[in-house]
C-alpha cells in the first residue's frame, strides 16, 4: 500500500528578504533616506560574525546583513559575500512544523545549511534555482506582532509608495521551484502565464503565507539579463516589487536624491533604482492596481 502523501506546511507570512551588504550603516540610512524604512532592531550575531538590521519598507520586512570581518573567509557569511557580492541574499518563509518540513526536505534529497531545527536554509542547487530560508520564531520587538500593527503605515510618503507588490525570483528550473513551494508549503499558484520583457520568459505567480512571489525562467538560460542572473553563483531572488500611488511622483523622488533609475532589466513593467545605487539590490516600483 502507498503511504499518504504528506500534506504541505502552512506559510504563516514572509518574514522578511535579506540583502547582503559591506556597510550596515550605510546601507540602512539608504532605507530610511529613499524608501523610509523604519528600523526598529539592530545586532550581532556572533557564530557567523555578522551584524543586521531589522526595517520595514511599507508592509514588508528587510534585513540588510554586513560580515563584521569580511577578510575572515573561515565564517560562512563572509565567504558568501565573497562569492555572491552585494544584492539580494534569500526570503524567509515563517512556516508551521519547521523541524518535522526540514526533516522532510532531508529525506528527499534537499540541500539544508545551518540547519537549527526551528531555523534552516535550503540551498538553490536543490531548489531549482532559489536560496531559501524558512523559521517558525518569531522576532522580538516585530512590530508585526502587535495588536495595533497597520500594514499601510507608510502611506502618504513623498515616494508614494505603498507596499510590497511581490518577490521576483529567476530561475534556471521552475516546475522544481514551483514544486517546492506547492508539495512541501501550501503555496498557491495565482497565474502560470508569460512575459516578453525584459526577455521571453514564463512566469507563475505563487501566494505564500502574506505575500505573492513570481517565479521567472527565461527561455534562453544561456543569454540575456535573466539567463545571465541564472548562472551561478546567485541567490535567485531578483527584484523586490513595490506598488506606488504615482509613479512619475515616485521617480521624481529619487532623482531629486540623486539616485539613478532604469527600465533595463525589469520584470514589472515599471523602473527600478539603478542597484549600483542600492548596494546591489534590485528594486522596481510599479503602479499599485
Amino acid at each position: 500500500m502507498t503511504a499518504p502523501a504528506q500534506a504541505p506546511a502552512r506559510v504563516k507570512r514572509v518574514v522578511h528578504t535579506i540583502h547582503a551588504v559591506r556597510d550596515i550603516d550605510a546601507c540602512r540610512m539608504r532605507y530610511q533616506d529613499l524608501l523610509g524604512g523604519l528600523v526598529f532592531a539592530e545586532g550581532y550575531f556572533e557564530p557567523e560574525d555578522r551584524d543586521m538590521a531589522l526595517l520595514y519598507v511599507a508592509d514588508h520586512m528587510v534585513e540588510p546583513m554586513a560580515p563584521r570581518n569580511p577578510e575572515d573567509l573561515s565564517k560562512p557569511y563572509s565567504r558568501y559575500l565573497a562569492r555572491y557580492g552585494e544584492g539580494w541574499h534569500s526570503f524567509e518563509l515563517r512556516i508551521a512544523d519547521c523541524p518535522q518540513v526540514a526533516a522532510r526536505l532531508d529525506a528527499d534529497g534537499y540541500t539544508l545549511a545551518s540547519n537549527y531545527g526551528m531555523f534552516f536554509y535550503v540551498r538553490p542547487e536543490s531548489t531549482g534555482g532559489i536560496l531559501l530560508e524558512a523559521c517558525d520564531v518569531s522576532i522580538p520587538n516585530d512590530p508585526y506582532e502587535r495588536r495595533n500593527w497597520r500594514p499601510d503605515w507608510a502611506e502618504g510618503m513623498a515616494s508614494t509608495l505603498l507596499r510590497l507588490d511581490h518577490i521576483a525570483c529567476v530561475v534556471h528550473d521552475l516546475d522544481a521551484a514551483r514544486h517546492l513551494f506547492t508539495t512541501y508549503v501550501d503555496g498557491e499558484v495565482l497565474d502560470d502565464g508569460r512575459i516578453e520583457t525584459p526577455q521571453p520568459a514564463r512566469r507563475v505567480l505563487l501566494r505564500l503565507g502574506d505575500a505573492d512571489v513570481a517565479l521567472i525562467q527565461p527561455d534562453d538560460l544561456t543569454g540575456g539579463v535573466l539567463g545571465e542572473f541564472t548562472r551561478p553563483p546567485t541567490s535567485g531572488v531578483y527584484a523586490l516589487v513595490w506598488a506606488v500611488e504615482d509613479l512619475d511622483r515616485a521617480e521624481a523622488h529619487f532623482a531629486e536624491r540623486g539616485v539613478r533609475v532604469t527600465r533595463e532589466g525589469c520584470v514589472s513593467g515599471g523602473f527600478a533604482v539603478d542597484p549600483a545605487d542600492f548596494a546591489g539590490a534590485r528594486h522596481e516600483f510599479v503602479a499599485a492596481r
